[in-house]
């Protein structure tokens, strides 16, 4: 069954997180919703440096939809647009409770902190540098160590059924095409990774 995937982005988004991310999981067959939060959602998204890109959806075309993974890039503007938005909450609470991946990198995180994202869980995550002052280590996250580009988190309860809950977290720009990779491997397998990994001369 082929892997799905939204991709959050709004006017301020940065534009290396998001298009990075989007080639990749697409270079490795994973369809890839990108999805405006802007009212006027079927227009193009003006990103962090000025670059426009235009979105396949608006959040009203998806809000019945679901997904194996859910993405949200940084950008200052554009991650506090997304951290503010009550429907993206509705969304990341949703599939983050159905046992799918939440992913966020450089100043996306912050979403995850505004919408209660794995309060409960005590996650570990990671985040652009700068933005780290926002969380408080150990309330409600663990900060991971700075070394580390990206960080993977599984809680898992044990019960009469077995549930998993899924971050996904990386620094910034730089960092943008490992925290893709991690997410191929984690959606489909870690040889689908080192294929499309090699095919980039990463």
């Amino acid at each position: 069954m082929t892997k799905k995937t939204l991709v959050l982005i709004a006017n301020g988004s940065e534009e290396i997180e998001a298009v990075t991310t989007i080639n990749v999981l697409r270079r490795a067959e994973i369809e890839v919703d990108v999805v405006s939060i802007e009212k006027n959602g079927h227009d193009a998204v003006k990103c962090s440096r000025h670059v426009r890109v235009v979105p396949d959806k608006s959040l009203d075309d998806i809000k019945n939809n679901q997904y194996d993974c859910v993405v949200i890039p940084g950008g200052n503007d554009g991650s506090k647009a997304i951290a503010a938005n009550v429907e993206v909450g509705q969304i990341l609470t949703k599939h983050y409770q159905d046992g799918k991946i939440i992913a966020a990198i450089c100043a996306g995180p912050r979403a995850l902190l505004s919408h209660k994202i794995g309060f409960d869980h005590k996650h570990t995550i990671t985040c652009y540098p700068t933005v780290r002052k926002e969380f408080t280590d150990g309330e409600p996250y663990k900060l991971d160590v700075p070394d580390h580009p990206v960080c993977y988190s599984k809680h898992i309860e044990e019960g009469i059924e077995k549930k998993e809950y899924h971050l996904v977290t990386s620094q910034g720009p730089g960092t943008t095409m490992v925290f893709a990779l991690k997410l191929i491997e984690l959606l489909k397998s870690k040889d689908e990774a080192i294929k499309v990994k090699d095919g980039l001369l990463v």
